[in-house]
């Protein structure tokens, strides 16, 4: 991991929940459709901040993705923002 990336998840990991607002999150990497098998993992770039509940609650990212639904979002939108929180 380059010096670059690992500031950019520093970086991550100190925004609230992008979901529901929480402080003290962990770093998700969004899947994408070249990220999307077992195991494989999204670029480190490619990260959203996410609560323990909303990240592997049973309605979190890992879930059911209810929380994705109720906010009607993606979670490459939910990088789009983060990275405009970071950087806009």
């Amino acid at each position: 991991m380059s010096a670059a990336a690992k500031r950019h998840l520093e970086r991550v990991a100190s925004l609230p929940c992008c979901l529901c607002g929480a402080m003290g999150v962990e770093v998700h990497h969004a899947r994408t459709g070249e990220a999307a098998g077992a195991g494989q993992r999204a670029s480190d770039w490619l990260t959203l901040p996410a609560c323990p509940e909303c990240h592997r609650g049973s309605n979190g990212i890992h879930g059911n993705k209810a929380m994705l639904r109720i906010t009607k979002k993606t979670e490459l939108s939910l990088v789009a923002d983060t990275l405009e929180s970071l950087y806009g």
